[in-house]
C-alpha cells in the first residue's frame, strides 16, 4: 500500500468514528439534590418603586417563589429526578410555615396537573420536556401562561421564570447544593 492510500484510509476511519460521536444526543442533566437559594433577581429597569417611578437599572432581589408556577423550590428544596419523573419536595415557600406539598412532573411533554403551591385546593395544568440541556416547564393559571427554564450552570441550579404578560421581565433564581 502506498503511503498516500494509508493516510486516506486512516482519515476515513477517523471520520467514521468521530461523526457518530458528535451527533450523539446529549443527556439531560440530573437536577437531583438538596438546593438552597443563593439569589433571586429580575431586571430592575421596569420595576416600580413605592413612588411609582422605575427603579435604577440593574438587578434587584425579589421573592423566592412565583404564584402559579409549577416549579417552586422556594428558599430551599429537595429534587429527585428518576427517569421521566422529577419531584420537587420539601420546598420552603414564603407563604408556607411548613414545607409545601411535593410536586411531581412528567418530563416527556405530556400534560398533567400539579397542586398549586399557593392555593393547595387548585390544580395547575403543566407540561415539562427537555429542550437541549434545559428543562422547559409550562403551566397555566387560566389567565396567565408561565414558562420556566431549569438548568445547571457551573454548579448552580438556575430557574428562569417568565409570565406571558411580562415575558421581558423574567425572574431568575439561582441555587447551590447544600
Amino acid at each position: 500500500m502506498s503511503k498516500m492510500f494509508r493516510e486516506i484510509v486512516a482519515s476515513l476511519v477517523a471520520v467514521a468514528v468521530l461523526v457518530p460521536l458528535s451527533g450523539a444526543a446529549q443527556r439531560p442533566p440530573d437536577l437531583s439534590g438538596d438546593w438552597v437559594l443563593v439569589t433571586a433577581t429580575t431586571p430592575a429597569a421596569r420595576t416600580i418603586g413605592r413612588s411609582g417611578t422605575p427603579q435604577a437599572s440593574g438587578e434587584v432581589h425579589t421573592t423566592n417563589t412565583v404564584s402559579g408556577a409549577a416549579f417552586n423550590c422556594g428558599s430551599e428544596c429537595t429534587i429527585v429526578q428518576k427517569g421521566q419523573m422529577l419531584t420537587v419536595d420539601k420546598a420552603h415557600l414564603a407563604s408556607h410555615p411548613t414545607p409545601a406539598p411535593a410536586v411531581t412532573l412528567h418530563l416527556d411533554g405530556r400534560q398533567t396537573s400539579v397542586v398549586d403551591s399557593f392555593s393547595p385546593r387548585r390544580e395547575i395544568p403543566v407540561t415539562a420536556k427537555w429542550n437541549g440541556d434545559k428543562l422547559e416547564i409550562t403551566s397555566s393559571t387560566g389567565l396567565h401562561t408561565i414558562t420556566q427554564l431549569v438548568s445547571i450552570e457551573a454548579t448552580q441550579l438556575v430557574v428562569v421564570t417568565s409570565v406571558n404578560i411580562e415575558a421581558d421581565q423574567p425572574v431568575t433564581f439561582k441555587y447551590k447544593k447544600k
